[in-house]
């Protein structure tokens, strides 16, 4: 397809304009969907930028749905998503749209990973067997509502749900791996998970989230799949992909996962349980002491933590002494007895997957246990509830080197904040994902920033990392004199959880003679929050950490920013220092090369909550004196959208 043909499905007077009510052709949107469809015709790699209100779904959406049906024998194009609420958008709302538009014939398909779905040969069994699951009243009555629920399902998702369930619940009726009779089984056809692997096998359009996209690549690492082969794959919100691959091919535990494990075998005190009717007094007394080991393991890793002041402990080459693997090798070993003298299918089905489960649970314990080889940094990491014991690699651009970016496929990484904002090659995004060659393309916002909005960076503020103390009180002082002078509508950033409580308390009684609801992250879940500020736009919200990006507030209920520090990751955690012993070991400076554009990516997305559309307007105010008293930082101010520092920015 030629240029001119992408353009015109844009133009004023194209096809998607006469369907869509309100429908505006954009520059910036129409020049992202030709390059796209370049990058896509001639197999290679994009990188671009497009920032907030330029259309992005539409751009890679109709590109995707050419080159899939234009080029069938390539296998799907896969669409790539920060979370599976994207993925609902596009699949209920933008896909459907391009549907009745364009005259190509061809599928779409969201997936999800397998535990999403209801296996009705669990939810049968678990039926017949719920006073030996469930010792809540409650419980049986919930799972009588996903009996009704699954007549009338089609995609089987718990996500469908009228009303929510308890995990403890969905556990005993999700479709799992290691727990399916495939044809075998008498549901086969009726089943939703496989059904929709019927579809994803023939649909040209994959809606995934990255979490799933990476599952896959560590699957196939280790010489399995879950999704087709593919030659083309699209990223929205690209910037997260580093951050996701390391969740992906690291490790993970908690006492949490091991009990959830236990749990499902023989629950605390139970009389009646999978183990109490299939099993042997030694299974459950193996379940039992486990309790006990797994309770003075995790007891002992917070005890490491207590000794270093509450922060995460790196752990080096260290072993960590393992009672663990060896207690759950012997419950494995006695659960393949039981099962072997279990008679009922289903029952001893249910029994060799929990025992599965167990057998990898015991290898990620040993794993996280034994020093690695130093491509693998092993850290404690301080919860509110009990220690996580975690691994990751010090570096992933090598491995998506080989299973993502490889010279065979077609790549197209999108986001409204893909890296630091003086970088027009994306160099450093490219080289922290393995990204060799690719084209490039940096386009701006269709917002006036210089009309929308006002900038102020505080003076006279003290410094941040040489005098906290004071930079805190006054920081307390200035955010309530911003706060109140705007009657609210803010949103405050902050870089630390102790930070985000201090000013909280600050606030509180001020907010309170005002009659101005604060609202804080932590005391209540992010989505009630955020709806909580929708319906009462005079508001304040203050959080950390993921309130800095992908939070959308329209509108008069923000036209107040408050970025209190500039967001420069812990220099003290683990995979940080180990990340930076990295690059100090090829030669390089760990400051320019890492923590500097991660705080400028950050700081950019961070100032992107403020303008969400042509209508809003407000004021930032940054309280980091940084930008005058160190020289990187310019590299902050360089990176706000153009037009935003007008000349009354006081620098």
């Amino acid at each position: 397809m030629t240029d001119g043909a992408v353009r015109a499905w844009f133009a004023s007077d194209g096809a998607i304009a006469r369907r869509l009510t309100g429908y505006e052709s954009r520059d910036e949107q129409v020049e992202l969907a030709v390059a796209i469809e370049r990058a896509l015709h001639d197999r290679e790699h994009l990188c671009a930028e497009a920032g907030t209100g330029v259309g992005k779904s539409f751009a890679y959406l109709l590109p995707a749905v050419l080159q899939a049906t234009e080029h069938v024998g390539d296998g799907p194009v896969v669409v790539s998503t920060r979370t599976i609420a994207l993925q609902e958008q596009l699949e209920r709302k933008d896909l459907p749209f391009l549907h009745s538009v364009m005259p190509q014939e061809w599928s779409s398909v969201t997936v999800v990973g397998r535990n999403h779905y209801l296996c009705l040969r669990r939810m049968h069994l678990a039926r017949r067997e719920a006073d030996v699951l469930f010792d809540i009243g409650d419980r049986i009555a919930q799972l009588e509502r996903i009996v009704a629920w699954s007549s009338e399902t089609h995609d089987g998702l718990r996500m469908e749900l009228a009303e929510p369930v308890d995990h403890e619940v969905w556990d005993e009726v999700k479709a799992e791996h290691g727990n399916c009779l495939h044809r075998a089984c008498k549901h086969y056809d009726a089943c939703a998970y496989q059904r929709s692997r019927r579809r994803l096998e023939s649909a040209q359009i994959l809606v995934v989230n990255h979490a799933l996209y990476m599952a896959d690549v560590a699957l196939r690492m280790a010489g399995a799949k879950y999704l087709p082969d593919h030659r083309v794959v699209v990223f929205d919100e690209a910037h997260h992909l580093e951050r996701v691959a390391t969740e992906s091919l690291g490790l993970r535990l908690t006492l949490g996962t091991v009990l959830w494990h236990l749990r499902r075998l023989h629950p605390r005190r139970a009389r009646r349980s999978l183990l109490a009717e299939h099993g042997t007094r030694r299974a459950i007394q193996l379940v039992d002491d486990l309790r006990e080991i797994a309770a003075g393991f995790f007891a002992l890793l917070e005890e490491r933590i207590a000794a270093v002041g509450g922060r995460a402990v790196d752990l080096g080459d260290a072993p960590i002494d393992d009672p663990l693997s060896h207690f759950l090798g012997e419950l494995v070993e006695e659960l393949g007895s039981c099962a072997s003298r279990i008679v009922d299918v289903d029952a001893r089905m249910e029994l060799q997957a929990r025992s599965r489960g167990l057998a990898a649970l015991a290898h990620v314990v040993g794993s996280l246990c034994r020093p690695g080889d130093g491509s693998l940094v092993r850290w404690i990491e301080p919860d509110r509830k009990s220690p996580v014991l975690r691994s990751a690699p010090v570096e992933v651009s090598a491995a998506l080197r080989e299973w993502v970016f490889t010279p065979e496929r077609s790549c197209v990484l999108l986001s409204a904040t893909l890296g630091p904002g003086n970088d027009p090659e994306f160099a450093w995004t490219r080289s922290q994902l393995g990204i060799d060659d690719a084209r490039t393309l940096r386009l701006g916002s269709p917002f006036d920033y210089s009309r929308n909005v006002e900038v102020e960076f505080a003076e006279a503020m003290p410094d941040p990392q040489r005098e906290a103390d004071a930079f805190l009180r006054e920081c307390k002082r200035r955010v309530r004199e911003a706060v109140l002078e705007n009657g609210g509508r803010a949103l405050v950033l902050c870089t630390s959880w102790k930070f985000v409580h201090a000013l909280a308390d600050a606030l509180r009684p001020t907010l309170e003679l005002e009659d101005i609801p604060l609202l804080v992250q932590g005391e209540a879940p992010l989505r009630n929050l955020l709806e909580a500020k929708r319906e009462r736009p005079t508001s304040v919200l203050i959080g950390t950490e993921s309130l800095w990006e992908g939070i959308d507030v329209r509108g008069d209920a923000l036209t107040l920013l408050v970025l209190t520090r500039f967001p420069f990751a812990q220099p003290d955690h683990p995979l940080t220092r180990a990340r930076h012993r990295a690059i100090e070991a090829r030669g390089g400076n760990p400051f320019v090369e890492q923590s500097l554009p991660e705080a400028v990516l950050k700081f950019r997305q961070g100032f992107g909550r403020l303008i969400r559309s042509h209508e809003d307007r407000g004021r930032v105010l940054v309280l980091d004196p940084r930008t005058r008293t160190r020289r990187y930082g310019r590299a902050f101010l360089d990176a706000l959208p153009p037009g935003a520092c007008g000349d009354d920015v006081v620098v």
